[in-house]
């Protein structure tokens, strides 16, 4: 049984479905994930990604809905009897979901895919993942050593990041100097707050620097839809624009610059090697309380791991349209700027670890699906 609750947990999962029928073609997989997870097999009993949200005030708007799908998982594992359950990313869904299948599910395993960011934030949240998890397989390289000291008896593997095999599989292109990415978030919450801001920062840069193209980068068709309904309220462009459906690397590396949301699409602009601008916003309440909560300096992962402002940043009140072009435009005519950016995230990217991310967590998984028959 997997679930996975967002645009990019659902990527990784349907490479890790892949992986697993590679390694064990009779296994089946049941839950819920999204679009991809479903072509690539899984027996899905709703699409959860279709539901993704990120915040505190627009979580509780959704609070019943999301109980109830929480009550739909646990009546389809207790039917089922799932040799073992594999939560991916979405903590904010998963570890509420957990306790309740470790209860339901006594020989069962829990498996985590890409663990929770507790290092980043309510760190207390360990002590449930050790009470409640069998195995953690973790994507950042700095994580094992993390858990290792604040939960001892937790089963922590690192597989190292599945989107290195993603990059591996498409070929890179030479870049535009004019061309621009925009990606706005992998959610409606996320694009609501983000396009608008984004979509004037183009507006600005096209004023002040002619021959620009912006590049909108949707991660499925119903973002892509939602984004271009956005755009029908928003001034015309005064550049050449065009949209494509998902983050694909020859999408991403034809661009000069991306203007990013923190987020997966920020890793993969990384692993492409093209210099980025972060940008994040949410509710100001949601931002109130992350600021108690959270205990990291920086928001972007490229930062995050080099415990440094390797790529400028432009959270909550700084996202303003007029700084971010200015910085923009700026990396644009500053070649020794980007090529110092390049270098300083290549060096961060090679600790990432090797290809073969969704080969060795379905190794793990399999292994532990295997213990639980025996038990």
């Amino acid at each position: 049984m997997m679930v996975a609750g967002e645009p990019s947990g659902d990527a990784h999962g349907a490479d890790l479905i892949q992986a697993l029928k590679e390694q064990n073609p009779r296994v089946r997989i049941i839950g819920t994930g999204g679009p991809r997870m479903a072509a690539a097999g899984q027996e899905q009993l709703f699409d959860l990604t279709a539901h993704a949200v990120l915040g505190l005030t627009e979580v509780l708007k959704h609070y019943f809905k999301f109980r109830q799908f929480k009550n739909r998982l646990v009546q389809l594992a207790r039917q089922e009897r799932p040799d073992a359950v594999v939560l991916i990313d979405c903590s904010g869904f998963n570890l509420r979901l957990v306790p309740r299948l470790r209860t339901e599910l006594p020989g069962s395993r829990m498996i985590y895919f890409i663990s929770p960011q507790v290092w980043a934030s309510r760190a207390g949240r360990v002590k449930a993942m050790q009470r409640d998890i069998d195995l953690l397989l973790t994507i950042l390289p700095f994580e094992k050593a993390w858990f290792a000291e604040r939960a001892p008896k937790l089963n922590v593997q690192w597989v190292g990041h599945p989107l290195l095999d993603r990059i591996r599989k498409v070929g890179a292109s030479v870049p535009s100097p004019d061309c621009i990415a925009l990606l706005p978030g992998s959610r409606k919450t996320e694009i609501e707050a983000h396009l608008p801001p984004l979509w004037e920062t183009a507006r600005i840069m096209g004023r002040d620097k002619e021959g620009l193209k912006f590049i909108l980068l949707s991660p499925n068709e119903a973002m892509q839809k939602y984004s271009l309904e956005l755009l029908k309220g928003l001034p015309a462009p005064n550049f050449t624009f065009e949209y494509n459906i998902g983050y694909a690397i020859s999408h991403l590396s034809r661009s000069a610059l991306a203007l990013v949301a923190s987020g997966t699409a920020s890793l993969e602009c990384a692993l492409v090697g093209i210099p980025q601008v972060v940008i994040y916003r949410v509710h100001p309440l949601t931002y109130a309380v992350g600021r108690r909560l959270v205990k990291v300096n920086y928001l972007s992962i490229v930062n995050v791991m080099a415990n440094e402002a390797v790529v400028p940043e432009f959270i909550q009140d700084a996202l303003d349209p007029n700084a971010v072009a200015r910085e923009a435009l700026e990396l644009l005519d500053n070649a020794q700027r980007r090529e110092t950016m390049k270098k300083r995230v290549a060096q961060i990217v090679a600790t990432l670890g090797e290809p073969g991310a969704c080969r060795r967590a379905a190794k793990a998984i399999l292994l532990e699906a295997a213990f639980a028959k025996v038990t």
